[in-house]
């Protein structure tokens, strides 16, 4: 493995859960903890309103909530997994899981907006160590041929998750008040502790993972993430903030790597990038994630400014992304374990590149129809190719080091969708045009033409699983 260690499942990470029915439900336990983090996202947006109106702030205050719980979520992402590796999987999601129930109290008793603040960064850093451990916990107890199958059902629940999530908050906020958004989390968050707590076994963690911390590279390596993302959402501004993360960002990224070939125990090992269906999924999911949060911002432009649909329709349309990606995505978990992990990831990546051509060919003349069936040839290429990606991703690295290989590719995703965010803004530029759109479909349709290539840098039929 180039390094990095023997191509063989760790003792100390535990073995598969094999008894009928059990596998089930620690699936439904993991998964019962990380659908808060995509549900709270989602949910929140139809709240601010209301929480405006409570706490007498502004549209520009309240955007903290936000801003800061996305900004939280990627400085501790990539620490997030390491910690995992270090204290046990089981550990960490367990204390993530039971931090996030108490600061989602903590929210919905908040008396002051400084509070809610303070409980919703606290949610983001518990989510974080929730979503990386998951991914590991996934990779640890599910059999080695059923694992694509079940990365395939865990991306269905939290895709749907995410996708219901603003019709959830509508009802509750409607019927409750906004607080009851925070208050909802704690009987998820109980049943997830109490899932896993019966279920996954307690196993002591592998006798390198007792070395000390690598705060040091714990700490630049968040700092870097964090100058990157600055400098990436500051593309289409006009400030010095995007020169000064450009010139930083080079140094802090220096000084980590610099550091983390000379630590003993590195907060990310680097050599895992060597491992090539590792490094592809990471490029992979980056890749995914630019066109997805592209699409979502250059999809409503097209539908209501261009087409003059209305917002019912324009978000019907979007529907068909997220709902044919979680109906497809266990399909293509299992394709993966029947294929290998290439096929699947390459086909959907092409039928992602298919969809978005089609939209950028007739974005000047499309119907609100074709445009729901041109993005849901897209929601098919995620689900076909998603699945893949993750797995290929956490399987390929040794047991050890899943939370640290899980970080990274977590923080990868979130990377992307910032950079897609920025791409959308910048191939629209000052002026709203037909044009424009189809520009930007053209360029994520050549993006999804790039996942498709380094996607075929992950494992197929003939290499074995470890």
């Amino acid at each position: 493995m180039n390094g990095v260690g023997p191509m063989a499942a760790d003792p100390a990470a535990g073995p598969p859960i094999d008894r009928p029915g059990a596998w089930g439900v620690a699936l439904l336990g993991v998964a019962s903890g990380s659908i808060l983090i995509p549900l709270n996202s989602t949910m929140l947006a139809v709240a601010l309103p209301g929480i405006m109106t409570d706490f007498g702030v502004g549209a520009g205050t309240v955007s903290w909530l936000v801003t800061l719980y996305l900004a939280t979520v990627a400085l501790v992402l990539p620490s997030s997994g390491t910690l995992g590796d270090r204290f046990g999987h089981r550990r960490v999601f367990l204390l993530g899981v039971g931090a996030f129930a108490l600061t989602s109290l903590i929210g919905a008793l908040a008396w002051a907006f400084p509070v809610l603040v303070a409980a919703r960064v606290l949610q983001a850093a518990s989510g974080a160590s929730i979503s990386a451990n998951a991914l590991s916990l996934v990779r640890t107890l599910a059999p080695a041929d059923q694992r694509g199958g079940s990365f395939g059902l865990f991306d269905m629940l939290i895709s749907t998750s995410a996708a219901v999530g603003p019709f959830v908050g509508g009802v509750l906020v409607g019927g409750f008040g906004w607080r009851s958004l925070f208050v909802v989390a704690i009987p998820l968050s109980l049943l997830a502790v109490l899932l896993v707590s019966a279920v996954v076994p307690s196993v002591r963690p592998a006798p390198e993972a007792r070395l000390p911390l690598d705060l040091t590279g714990l700490v630049l390596l968040s700092a870097s993430v964090l100058v990157l993302l600055g400098a990436i959402s500051a593309l289409r501004g006009t400030s010095g903030w995007r020169w000064w993360g450009a010139a930083v960002f080079p140094v802090l990224l220096g000084w980590f790597v610099r550091h983390e070939l000379r630590a003993g125990a590195p907060a990310l090992d680097l050599r895992l990038f060597r491992v090539r269906p590792f490094a592809s999924a990471v490029a992979a999911v980056l890749g995914a994630t630019i066109i997805l949060h592209a699409t979502m911002i250059l999809i409503p432009i097209l539908t209501q400014t261009l087409m003059h649909a209305s917002p019912t329709a324009s978000g019907t349309a979007l529907l068909a992304i997220s709902a044919l990606s979680a109906l497809i995505a266990p399909l293509g978990g299992r394709l993966s374990d029947r294929l290998g992990r290439r096929g699947p990831a390459v086909a959907g990546s092409l039928c992602m590149a298919a969809g978005l051509a089609a939209l950028w060919w007739w974005a000047g003349g499309a119907t609100i129809v074709q445009v729901g069936i041109f993005l849901g040839l897209v929601g098919i290429g995620f689900g076909l190719s998603g699945p893949s990606r993750q797995t290929s991703a956490i399987e390929s690295v040794p047991a050890s080091s899943t939370g640290m290989a899980a970080g990274a590719y977590l923080t990868s995703r979130y990377i992307g969708g910032v950079l897609g965010a920025s791409l959308a803004g910048a191939v629209l530029g000052a002026a709203v045009t037909a044009a424009a759109v189809a520009a930007g479909f053209g360029t994520l349709a050549l993006v999804a033409l790039a996942v498709a290539a380094v996607s075929w840098g992950l494992r197929g039929r003939t290499a074995p699983a470890i």
